[in-house]
């Protein structure tokens, strides 16, 4: 079977020292504006009413927005205008995506109006698939719970345990479980050639080794790195100390990229932190690119390359 075999960080400091003319105790820290860093967005669907002609809810000042499924539960406030994350509110949502979503329910149409029954079960209203909780400062709370859906493919929904109603199948898809995809994330959306780096180096411990312009397979090597740095996922959107002690990336355990790049003839600093492992076959690590308090996950191939990282390919006996 053929792996991959990656030499530790740390250790693999003394192998380039001595290996590099560019070798030193320190690098000093660019002057030059740094990169700016990129928000990344998801799609904003709008709500959608049509063939859905009575309007259930008319509520124009939301306080809160809570809603569940399974493992997945989310609640978020509404203050001055803005909806912030309920558990961190540093968190940057977005607002567009948020409140497309939201209106689905603070504006709920729906397509009729069902008598309640004895027997909610028969609606799959005992034991819901999807719950959400809101609260309005002219309107009061609303407590609704979204079933089973009937022969044309509608939702049965429930308000406050009193009406029941159907509703559009956009509708209950219109929430949105995957939490990534309501923050704006912060990337790094960068195209450069070899040519277009004019220095870098790699700091690990106490030691540095440099890069000028001389070096091409070091150059390309690293550019390929920056051209695919972009996170499969977030360990963080808003990194506490003891997240950034676990994933090493802590000032007195991480390592550190610094390159100047020339972008659209301009000279632009870049500083990125490598951290530990995120995963036990080393296929990802922690990642933070300076000016970001967010953690990504990348590629270990890709921070490889960012580094100029020799890895090493060996065979194995199953």
């Amino acid at each position: 079977m053929r792996k991959l075999k990656f030499a530790g960080y740390a250790a693999l400091a003394a192998v380039i020292c001595f290996a590099a003319a560019g070798c030193s105790s320190k690098v000093k820290e660019s002057t030059a504006p740094r990169v700016e860093l990129t928000q990344i967005k998801d799609e904003v669907v709008e709500p959608v009413f049509d063939g859905a002609e009575i309007q259930v809810l008319d509520l124009q000042n939301p306080i809160d927005y809570s809603y569940s499924s399974g493992n997945t539960d989310m609640t978020f406030d509404y203050r001055e205008g803005v909806w912030l994350d309920g558990m961190d509110p540093s968190i940057p949502i977005n607002q567009e995506k948020f409140q497309a979503m939201a209106d689905n329910f603070l504006q709920l149409h729906a397509v009729s109006e069902v008598e309640l029954p004895e027997n909610l079960n028969d609606y799959g209203l005992v034991s819901p698939a999807y719950s959400l909780y809101i609260t309005d400062s002219g309107n009061g709370a609303f407590d609704i719970s979204i079933g089973s859906q009937d022969g044309a493919g509608n939702y049965y929904l429930l308000i406050n345990d009193s009406e029941l109603y159907t509703v559009l199948p956009a509708t209950v898809e219109s929430m949105v479980f995957d939490y990534d995809s309501l923050v704006v994330r912060d990337g790094l959306d960068l195209q450069v050639a070899a040519a277009d780096i004019e220095n870098a180096a790699v700091t690990i411990g106490r030691k540095s080794v440099s890069y000028d312009t001389k070096d091409t397979e070091a150059m390309e090597k690293i550019a390929d790195g920056i051209n695919h740095l972009q996170a499969s996922a977030y360990a963080s959107y808003n990194a506490l100390e003891q997240e950034l002690v676990s994933a090493e990336l802590t000032e007195d355990f991480r390592t550190t990229f610094q390159a100047e790049i020339n972008v659209n003839g301009e000279t632009r600093s870049l500083v990125v932190y490598v951290g530990t492992a995120a995963d036990v076959d080393n296929r990802q690590r922690y990642v933070q690119i300076d000016g970001s308090n967010m953690i990504m996950l990348v590629d270990t191939s890709v921070v490889n390359n960012l580094l100029n990282m020799v890895v090493e390919e060996t065979e194995a006996a199953e």
